[in-house]
């Protein structure tokens, strides 16, 4: 079995995309997604006011926008992104001593944000193929060097 596939926008990043026109010609009539997460869900905006868990899943995904450096979430992981929330949200509550947590809700945070390339090792197969705002052909580097780069 191999590899996946690299999303269509990653590809348009990487130097052998631009290079080789059979690529781009393969990939021309794949659905174009909308960047960008878009705003939180808006049950979460409003009962914020009023509940302290919808504010505790804002927190959340107000810090898995900001972990997007490479800008590759989009409307496509809205659930994924949801679902994240609410394990940070669990797994947090439960260190305060509200609830448990299991090694479970973990690994499944841990996939989940693998899924979305925002574990270490996961970034590390994003960060070669993105160029990061203000860095391009004209630059000393073309991408990220390391996960430090990435988060800040």
């Amino acid at each position: 079995m191999g590899r996946n596939p690299k999303p269509a926008a990653l590809l348009e990043f990487s130097p052998g995309y631009n290079k080789n026109p059979a690529r781009k010609r393969a990939r021309a009539k794949e659905p174009k997604i909308k960047p960008g997460l878009g705003d939180p869900p808006a049950e979460w905006v409003a009962g914020a006011e009023h509940n302290a868990r919808f504010t505790g899943l804002l927190i959340a995904w107000k810090e898995i926008v900001e972990q997007d450096v490479c800008h590759v979430l989009n409307r496509s992981h809205r659930d994924l992104v949801e679902v994240a929330c609410h394990l940070k949200y669990k797994i947090r509550r439960a260190s305060a001593g509200y609830g448990r947590s299991t090694s479970g809700d973990f690994a499944q945070l841990t996939t989940v944000l693998g899924k979305m390339g925002m574990t270490p090792v996961d970034s590390a197969r994003v960060a070669g193929s993105v160029t990061l705002p203000g860095q391009g052909p004209g630059s000393e580097t073309t991408g990220a060097r390391d996960w430090g780069e990435l988060v800040g």
